[in-house]
């Protein structure tokens, strides 16, 4: 099980077009993914913040908030992820394979977006562009379906 969240994490690091293979994705991968994500982010906002509160309260709380409104997040681009499928190739992907797609693809961005929005929170625009992008371009690489000419 291990395994498979690290071959997960591995193959959503860069997008490119063998990353379309985790739409099919096991539960427990990008459940994993998403735990470890929540984790990451929530010691850089802890390490960041430095909280005048009690410490296992405030770390709890605050990995409950990243994890939920991460996974909004991710529903938010799963949505997306149908909408440019369909657009694009007229053949969208059921929810069911937009949902791992769009966590693997908000990964990377999602943790670079924290990092910018630490850095300076006039960045955010440019963080979401960066993640629109990175989740795009895979996409563009979906096979067309073949035109059937009528004879």
């Amino acid at each position: 099980m291990l395994s498979t969240i690290l071959t997960f994490l591995r193959t959503s690091l860069i997008p490119s077009k063998g990353v379309l293979r985790l739409r099919l994705a096991p539960l427990h991968a990008y459940m994993g993914a998403t735990f470890i994500l929540t984790l990451l982010i929530t010691m850089l906002d802890f390490l960041v913040i430095r909280p005048d509160f009690f410490i296992p309260m405030w770390l709890f709380l605050h990995g409950f908030a990243v994890f939920f409104f991460y996974l909004i997040w991710v529903a938010i681009m799963a949505l997306y992820v149908q909408l440019f499928t369909k657009i694009y190739s007229k053949n969208k992907w059921a929810y069911r394979q937009a949902w791992p797609y769009a966590v693997s693809m908000t990964l990377v961005p999602t943790l670079i977006l924290v990092i910018l929005n630490h850095v300076n929170p006039d960045f955010l625009a440019l963080g979401l562009m960066i993640g629109l992008a990175y989740i795009s371009y895979p996409l563009t690489k979906v096979p067309q379906p073949k035109q059937r000419r009528a004879s």
